[in-house]
């Protein structure tokens, strides 16, 4: 069979996704065999669909549901069309007879294009002629079949084959799952003490979800445990420090308030009761006269009063060992053998919620700080810096400052020491300027080599400028890393709150413009943002009339991003960023002037000299260049739809196509949407020489799937929010991953934007991401760094 045509793929994908969204909510296999079946009758247009099970004996299938088209005429001469539910037919197929029984055997697919050819075919109606029949397969468990017959020959496609191969596979784990949940359900409920049990146990595991803290997790756990055996005394113990200390990190005891149940380092010659438990590894029910006799055997000892009866019960292996203990200082309750029982087998389930409740813990810390440095990420310091300017804006606070901090030459560091050293040099400068801060302050790591800060309280000027110049003073001395002395400075930019302030997000933007600055000027200083802004003020209005001379005199630059392919970890390329050293106000970044340029109309003539750049520097680079190397150009709205540009590359393709094919453009959204007409034009104009194209900051804009393939496009540019998101549990995760596939299915390569950390790389690159770029790959370079970086990679290789 030839392969699936692109339309055939995306209603295949299209059928499955909606598919799966629907038995989501189905919570009985009858409702999902049901669905199934009606679901492929109405949306595949087959005769029929029936769902065999397989039968507890495993050699039989037993049919399940089933439904057929039912077509009658009108009165009119018009035909009616119903679909009618045949789910109460009975029939039983041994394995190995007819296409069903073969299906059931091999636990493989069969389509049958003339059933007359088929020589153990089971004729149960005359007017069958084709048949197609599918595994329902778990982890190759088989569950069932999916069966249809037509009265057409060669009815069955690849497509259907493939379709209903899908929906089995996704019904097959919708059913294994709720089987295994109702298997656990069962084993809870014949156990002894099984509703009482059962209730601690789902407390227990909602635990996990109802409680933020490990703190209120053990104060619940108490409470659920108080409900199983009366305890008003309990503690949970953990064994640390391989074995030499026990952790109390939960403990009520009502008769000794006061006592300390502090970490108690262990003496294997005099255990305390806790300790001799958790060296026996079984579970001990005392009562005081015999904690008394182990008293007197020196064989313990006990801290505070000695209890009317102690239960304790040792949980988990290894480094994860634990015990849990209820106490009773009154004769009215002595626990029982029963309590001990129950305790016992409520204590497994405590070990799995622990562990859980600590591995949630774990993830909720790493999602909001940094793996090395432990700071906060860019994620939580986006929201603390956000709540500050909250309060700013309600008058509770008078300033904050954002410091943004970047290392410099920290490149070069990794390059000559390696990563581990470079890391560890980070954990040394995060731990100097830690000592420069006031308890208010928040340090943040942002990806890379890059910090920043968030000075909240009581600040103004003049403290602001002490805690920087402290922090500058702080990287003086060299750092001792494994025995070498490694000397590093620091480059800071300052933006301070103000009534004009627009959003905190736009306050660490311009606290990273200052810090640029600072780099411009030396390195080892800073920069307040609002000092540029006092040259800058009137610069908006003047820039238009700047442009021309900037033309003329060559003042946009490139600054060059690479690009690396996510299988080779190869840098494959590079998008070109147009910075404007203007000779007043400095190096502009392209949010400065952009949106003048597009009002004024100037910005066709930036998007050709943008181009214009980028083949002249790939003729100059061509002796260094990979023979596998793209320069990505962004070309605004209006220049893609301008004739200008499109006529400079077709002209260049004639003279230099060997260049010329180095290219790819970068276009938005919007340019997709207006004049649609001439878009098209100029994308076939841009293939038929070879130029890709690419949709940059895809899910920023309208985000129309139907682009993909409406329009000719080479690359998709994920768009830097969905790669932000990768740190969090988001359906932005679930989207990024849905897009990648559709884009690989159209045969579209992806560009991940903005990769800041390590995680967020291993986690693109599982996904299937084709390409990368972003800070923590290499930031954006000016030509002489780009080409050292890119030779060094090119040598490391």
């Amino acid at each position: 069979m030839s392969e699936l045509s692109k339309s055939q793929r995306i209603k295949s994908l299209t059928i499955t996704n909606k598919f799966a969204t629907d038995i989501f909510s189905l919570n009985t296999p009858s409702e999902i065999w049901q669905y199934l079946a009606q679901n492929i009758v109405e949306k595949l247009g087959f005769d029929d669909a029936v769902i065999y099970t397989l039968d507890e004996g495993g050699q039989t299938l037993s049919r399940m549901s089933g439904f057929e088209k039912i077509t009658s005429a009108n009165g009119d001469n018009s035909r009616n069309t119903q679909i009618r539910d045949t789910s109460s037919n009975t029939i039983v197929i041994p394995f190995n007879q007819g296409v069903i029984g073969k299906v059931a055997a091999t636990k493989k697919a069969v389509l049958v294009k003339d059933i007359r050819k088929f020589d153990s075919f089971i004729v149960d109606d005359a007017t069958t002629l084709s048949e197609l029949a599918v595994p329902i397969l778990f982890q190759d468990q088989l569950l069932g079949v999916i069966d249809s017959e037509s009265a057409k020959v060669n009815f069955y496609t690849k497509y259907h084959l493939r379709t209903l191969t899908a929906l089995a596979s996704i019904t097959a784990m919708k059913i294994s799952q709720i089987l295994k949940v109702d298997g656990l359900e069962d084993i809870i409920e014949n156990l002894e003490y099984s509703n009482k049990i059962q209730d601690a146990l789902f407390e227990i595991a909602e635990l996990i979800f109802k409680t933020e803290s490990i703190d209120e997790f053990y104060q619940h756990l108490h409470q659920c445990i108080g409900r199983l055996t009366l305890a008003k005394n309990f503690f949970v113990a953990l064994l640390k420090d391989e074995g030499r200390r026990i952790d109390f990190p939960y403990a009520i005891d009502e008769y000794d308030p006061d006592l300390a149940f502090s970490s108690i380092k262990i003496d294997p010659e005099l255990l305390s009761i806790t300790g001799y438990t958790l060296a026996k590894e079984q579970p001990f029910l005392l009562y005081e006269q015999d904690i008394q006799k182990m008293l007197d055997e020196n064989k313990i000892y006990i801290r505070g009063t000695i209890p009317k009866a102690w239960l304790g019960v040792p949980f988990g292996h290894g480094v994860n060992k634990g015990i849990v203990v209820v106490q009773s200082y009154s004769t009215d309750f002595l626990f029982q053998e029963k309590d001990k029982k129950l305790l016992s087998f409520v204590a497994k389930h405590i070990n799995n919620a622990i562990e859980r409740m600590e591995a949630k813990q774990k993830l909720q810390f790493l999602a909001l700080h940094d793996p090395l440095t432990h700071l906060p990420n860019r994620s939580l310091f986006k929201d603390r810096i956000q709540h500050a300017f909250l309060h700013c804006q309600n008058n509770r606070h008078e300033n904050i400052a954002i410091l943004f901090i970047d290392v410099d030459r920290f490149k070069d560091i990794n390059d000559n020491y390696g990563h581990h050293v470079g890391d560890k040099l980070l954990v040394a400068i995060v731990n100097s300027i830690i000592k420069t801060l006031r308890s208010t302050d928040t340090l943040a790591r942002l990806g890379g080599d890059e910090f920043a800060i968030l000075l909240d309280g009581k600040i103004d000027h003049e403290t602001i400028c002490r805690i920087t110049e402290d922090i500058i003073s702080a990287m003086a001395a060299a750092f001792n890393i494994d025995g070498l002395n490694i000397s590093s400075t620091v480059s800071i930019g300052i933006a301070t709150y103000s009534a004009a302030s627009e959003s905190a997000e736009k306050l660490l933007i311009d606290a990273d413009h200052a810090m640029y600055q600072a780099k411009l000027k030396g390195r080892n200083q800073y920069v307040f943002f609002e000092a540029l802004e006092e040259q800058n003020k009137s610069s908006n209005i003047k820039l238009e009339y700047d442009f021309d001379h900037a033309i003329k005199n060559q003042e946009f630059i490139g600054s060059y991003q690479p690009l690396i392919d996510f299988d080779s970890g190869d840098v494959i390329g590079a998008e070109v960023l147009v910075r404007w050293q203007h000779p007043k106000l400095g190096l502009l970044f392209p949010d400065v002037f952009i949106p003048t340029l597009e009002r004024s109309g100037q910005i066709v003539q930036l998007d050709l000299y943008m181009l214009r750049l980028a083949v002249s520097n790939l003729k100059s680079w061509t002796d260094w260049l990979p023979n596998v190397f793209k320069l990505n150009v962004n070309v605004s709205t209006s220049g893609f739809s301008s004739p200008i540009c499109i006529r400079y590359l077709q002209e260049q393709h004639q003279q230099c196509p060997d260049i010329i094919e180095r290219l790819c453009v970068e276009i938005t959204e919007e340019s997709l949407i207006i004049n649609v007409g001439i878009v098209k034009n100029h994308l076939d104009i841009l293939k038929s020489i070879n130029i890709p194209v690419a949709l940059d900051d895809f899910g920023t804009g309208f985000s129309s799937l139907s682009y993909l393939h409406q329009f000719s496009l080479d690359y998709l540019k994920i768009d830097k929010s969905f790669v932000d998101d990768l740190n969090e549990i988001s359906n932005k995760v679930l989207i990024l991953d849905a897009v990648v596939n559709l884009a690989k299915t159209l045969k579209i390569k992806t560009t991940a934007e903005g990769i800041e950390t390590a995680e967020q790389y291993q986690k693109l690159k599982e996904i299937g991401c084709d390409l990368g770029q972003g800070y923590h790959i290499a930031r954006p370079m000016f030509d002489t760094d780009f080409k050292d970086f890119l030779l060094k990679s090119l040598s490391s290789v």
